[in-house]
């Protein structure tokens, strides 16, 4: 329940905003429908009706899929909206900066009352706030003021905290509170999600998220983010020096890393080994390990000698690419067998001898004895399948990160001071009455959690009517 002083804060207000509506009209309304709660309450309903769309719908995924799941109608529809990439759109930027605004607007108008209240607390208790507080208790004793004041000084700060002493019209006014900054708990929660949804839209107009796929050797620069409606050329490349994987005896992956290195103006400026969860930022660009695969198909190498066993190198086979031997002819992988009759891994081979027809032949990984039955000039040996790998890494910027990261350590601050922390006030007027006694009155007011401060005021009233008396013989000097 709030003090006198505050209803007097409020009327002060009320008549302020009386006389602004007089002066100018058009600018209070505008002021008002911007710290509306009606407004702020559309605004939520409106970002959680597009939240559960933009779920529903997959977002910056390629056209064609979009037209296997939507008629045409449909389609143009909602890409004429945006619905497809909408955490990009005008409309849903705008929601967010209408929504800031508001809470931003909200904060300016209410603040000001509380910092009054925390800078300048009312420290005497009259009969008009002792009215307007639900809890309040009256007794006498006998004695004079000083005495007693000084008295329920030291029993409050035991059981309470140190109070504030204050004297007017003849009478002597004790006023002790704790948590007053808890007051400012909804203002710091308004204003770390202020700063959360500026990080966001910092985020969604200067940022972007995209994938990039980089074979073994190769660099990348140019990137494709929003199912590839936005171009994006990095001013630095980077470029996969290794991919490699491990996996289980059962084939299942254990763990696959990459080498990159950071090219700028043909020269290496950073190199690093990236896993997953373990990135490589450059200016403020994050790219982390997400995804990997097999570049084209597989190449067949196979080991070529003469007869007599001289080695005449290695060739590679790409899928049916012909391969030139000098002075021999062409030579093809056309065909590969896993476990080719119960002999093992095994590659066909296709040859083109000039003026002669193809001939085709198996042979087995290994064992280059068996090719050198066809009594040929040239004997092949197949030495297994290499395929080139690429490592697929996600690439973001997200020059907003750092202020949603502050955003939600105070929104967080600020709700654990609003849901835990109460400001709890309590006031003891000491005033002369009737036959040489003191007439003593005690009061209290909590802005939340009043259950609990009822338990707690109750423990102060017991302290405070306890017979000082009493305890002096039961803990003489």
């Amino acid at each position: 329940m709030e003090t006198a002083s505050d209803v007097r804060t409020d009327s002060a207000s009320i008549s302020a905003v009386e006389k602004r509506e007089r002066a100018n009209p058009a600018s209070t309304r505008i002021w008002n429908f911007l710290i509306s709660v009606k407004l702020a309450i559309w605004i939520i309903i409106a970002l959680a009706v597009t939240s559960i769309l933009g779920t529903v719908v997959e977002q910056n995924q390629p056209a064609e899929k979009y037209r296997q799941v939507y008629e045409d109608w449909a389609y143009h529809l909602m890409d004429r909206i945006n619905l497809f990439d909408m955490y990009h759109s005008w409309w849903f930027l705008l929601l967010l900066c209408l929504f800031t605004l508001n809470l931003a607007c909200c904060t300016i108008d209410r603040l000001p009352r509380v910092i009054r209240t925390v800078r300048k607390p009312k420290l005497t208790l009259d009969d008009a706030t002792e009215k307007t507080l639900a809890l309040a208790e009256r007794w006498k004793r006998k004695g004079d003021i000083p005495h007693w004041a000084d008295h329920y000084k030291a029993a409050i700060a035991r059981v309470f905290t140190a109070p504030k002493v204050t004297e007017a019209d003849g009478a002597v006014h004790l006023y002790a509170e704790k948590g007053v900054y808890s007051r400012f708990g909804a203002y710091a929660t308004h204003a770390g999600i202020v700063i959360v949804f500026i990080g966001a839209i910092i985020g969604n107009v200067f940022g972007f998220k995209s994938y990039v796929n980089i074979p073994d050797g190769k660099e990348a620069s140019h990137l494709d983010a929003r199912g590839g409606k936005q171009h994006i050329d990095l001013p630095f490349s980077v470029r996969n020096n290794r991919f490699w994987l491990e996996t289980y005896p059962s084939g299942q992956p254990k763990k696959y890393a990459s080498d990159l290195s950071v090219m700028e103006n043909g020269r290496e400026v950073l190199r690093k080994t990236i896993t997953v969860n373990d990135p490589l930022v450059y200016k403020g660009v994050w790219f982390y390990q997400s995804s990997y695969g097999q570049e084209g198909g597989a190449t067949a190498q196979v080991a070529v000698s003469r007869q007599d066993g001289t080695s005449l190198g290695n060739l590679s086979l790409a899928p049916n690419e012909p391969v030139r031997i000098d002075g021999y002819g062409v030579v093809r992988g056309v065909n590969y067998e896993q476990d080719f009759q119960g002999k093992g891994p095994a590659l066909q081979v296709v040859v083109e001898k000039p003026g002669q027809p193809a001939s085709g032949l198996w042979i087995l990984q290994g064992r280059p004895d068996l090719d050198r039955g066809r009594n040929d000039s040239l004997v092949f040996s197949f030495g297994g399948l290499t395929s080139k790998m690429f490592t697929g890494l996600q690439v973001a910027k997200d020059p907003g990160v750092n202020l949603v990261w502050l955003g939600c350590l105070l929104l967080t601050a600020g709700m654990m001071g609003s849901f835990f922390v109460s400001h709890r006030r309590i006031w003891i007027r000491l005033a002369e009455g009737p036959q040489g006694k003191v007439e003593i009155t005690v009061a209290g007011s909590a802005n939340r959690n009043r259950p609990a401060f009822e338990k707690a005021f109750a423990s102060v009233l017991a302290e405070l009517r306890s017979d000082p008396s009493k305890k002096e013989k039961e803990n003489p000097a």
